[in-house]
């Protein structure tokens, strides 16, 4: 892949506290295969367009943000929620652990600001982990 593809996904993978290794064993594909695609020059590989759709979404972004077709590093699922707060763009490809995702809907709670959709989004992001 291009120094765009590397460079993205190695500050995806720094945000998010992940390894090349645990990439790797999430997509079910090999180390080797990994830095491989992480490599520029004759060695290089490119992961199938379903691989690079799976990469997207454990980084939390999207295919074409990988490619460098677009600046955006993340895509939000979902519009805001009726108090104007997108959880799932805000959360979504953070390092955060659970309980600090718990800790933030615990004080959403709280404040009164955490409708259905922001706890639906919240949820899913929990779930990809």
């Amino acid at each position: 892949m291009d120094a765009n593809f590397k460079s993205r996904v190695e500050a995806l993978l720094k945000a998010k506290g992940m390894t090349q290794r645990e990439l790797a064993a999430r997509l079910g594909v090999s180390e080797v295969t990994v830095s491989r695609w992480m490599t520029d020059g004759a060695n290089g590989r490119n992961p199938s367009i379903p691989t690079l759709q799976k990469i997207a979404d454990i980084l939390g972004t999207t295919p074409d943000y990988l490619l460098g077709k677009d600046g955006k590093e993340l895509q939000p699922t979902q519009n805001t929620s009726g108090d104007g707060v997108n959880w799932g763009a805000i959360l979504a490809g953070t390092a955060l652990t659970a309980t600090a995702v718990i800790g933030l809907v615990a004080l959403a709670k709280a404040m009164g600001k955490l409708n259905e959709s922001d706890k639906e989004q919240i949820e899913n992001i929990l779930n990809r982990e």
